[in-house]
């Protein structure tokens, strides 16, 4: 379940959630003070936030907050109280609240980085996987630029011929005409550069990898395909790709 996914499920169910617990704890209302009821919210909210991430743990953390003040605290039924101790478990309560939704974000956070960095790992393993069958480098190129979002790839060798190109039947004349650091992929000479929602983008007119062979330097070119960029993780698997396509090239007859 991804974020948008989670977000459409825990939202609805943190408010609804945390109404029930309300109505539920009437019957309790007069036999302890609201503190000791601002408990079970507290928890709820902490279990929203573990599943749902921030954005439901917010929600639930305010409505938890509105739901002890509602049903639990004097004058009952209005969002007003009369009581310093119920003010105090009510502030505590969101306060609280608040607390575990900025734990769930860091916990999503982490998650979310945890999950990039196994699809990029697997992306590489099915990179890998054509040139450890001994198939042709196109089909590694493909699976390079399904798994990493690229529009279009190009494997060229220092004399201009076309090594191997993706998607096939690409016209491959045009070339991209910056170069890319191999660890970093940032354009080389550059001062600016564009950034998207995951990370890094490629420049606009492709960017190229030089990767030295025993017969000679070739060069990666890749065009962008997706403007969400590319984090760290896939920047750095992405120049792993490339060394292992630069070790087949090296270990193959010379051109």
């Amino acid at each position: 379940m991804d974020v948008d996914d989670r977000s459409r499920f825990w939202i609805p169910a943190g408010i609804l959630g945390a109404i029930a617990i309300g109505v539920a704890l009437v019957p309790f209302r007069t036999l302890t003070t609201a503190s000791n009821l601002a408990f079970v919210f507290i928890t709820f909210t902490v279990v929203v936030a573990e599943f749902g991430g921030r954005t439901a743990a917010l929600v639930s953390a305010v409505i938890s907050a509105m739901s002890l003040n509602f049903f639990l605290t004097e004058p009952y039924l209005t969002l007003t109280m009369s009581k310093t101790d119920d003010v105090v478990a009510f502030f505590a309560m969101a306060i609280t609240g608040l607390i575990a939704a900025a734990f769930g974000t860091r916990r999503e956070r982490s998650s979310q980085a945890a999950s990039r960095a196994r699809d990029d790992l697997e992306a590489l393993q099915r990179v890998v996987a054509p040139l450890a069958a001994g198939q042709p480098l196109d089909a590694a190129l493909d699976e390079l630029r399904r798994s990493f979002g690229l529009s279009r790839l190009v494997l060229r060798a220092d004399n201009g011929r076309v090594l191997a190109c993706s998607p096939r039947g690409i016209d491959p004349s045009g070339k991209a005409a910056v170069e890319l650091n191999p660890e970093t992929l940032f354009a080389a000479g550059e001062a600016r550069y564009q950034f998207g929602q995951r990370g890094l983008r490629l420049p606009d007119g492709g960017g190229r990898l030089s990767i030295p062979t025993d017969h000679g330097e070739v060069s990666l070119e890749l065009w962008e395909g997706d403007p969400t960029g590319l984090d760290q993780d896939a920047r750095r698997a992405l120049a792993i790709a490339a060394s292992a396509l630069a070790l087949v090239v090296r270990t193959s007859a010379p051109r």
